[in-house]
């Protein structure tokens, strides 16, 4: 693995999918997809990222889609954050709200 590799896999922590918004959006992942390096929030004790735009907490990080084994859809997810820059899909920690 080189050293592009390293990082890619360091960053996917950071990078989400919201499932609420991919399916009010149509299937659009640009409007789905956020980069968030903030806190998670506890909920019932499991850390939760909240979605910025939806504030719903169906959501999953890239890297957690790489452990469950679904590469197929983090080949596509990696595709679209590459085609627009970071700045489309990032998110302010002020923005989430958190617990604790």
């Amino acid at each position: 693995m080189g050293l592009l590799g390293l990082f890619r896999k360091s960053e996917r922590k950071f990078w989400f999918v919201c499932y609420n918004c991919m399916m009010l959006t149509n299937h659009d992942e640009v409007k789905s997809i956020f980069y968030y390096s903030g806190p998670p929030t506890l909920v019932v004790g499991r850390p939760l990222t909240p979605c910025p735009r939806c504030q719903n907490t169906n959501t999953v990080s890239f890297q957690q889609l790489k452990d469950d084994g679904s590469e197929a859809q983090l080949w596509g997810l990696e595709r679209t954050v590459k085609k627009y820059p970071r700045s489309t899909f990032e998110v302010n920690p002020q923005s989430v709200k958190t617990t604790g």
